[in-house]
């Protein structure tokens, strides 16, 4: 069984322009393990007027995922 709390979540708001020329963010996350190679990488699909809110969002979809790959690992 592999040690999930080795995994890392890095979280990141990307910054986007819109058809009309405004910006926005959107929400993305990578999962590492122990020496820092990427397992699984996942995008929000919400846009979000602030980058806070955007991190906030991809930080949270990371956690989540790293719960379910813990979880799919133990049963």
């Amino acid at each position: 069984m592999e040690n999930h709390s080795k995994f890392r979540v890095v979280a990141r708001a990307v910054k986007h322009n819109g058809v009309a020329g405004e910006q926005f963010y959107r929400s993305s996350y990578r999962i590492l393990d122990h020496i820092g190679e990427e397992i699984e990488a996942g995008n929000g699909t919400i846009d979000f007027i602030d980058v806070t809110s955007a991190y906030n969002e991809a930080f949270a979809l990371g956690r989540e995922r790293l719960r379910e790959i813990a979880s799919e690992t133990i049963q």
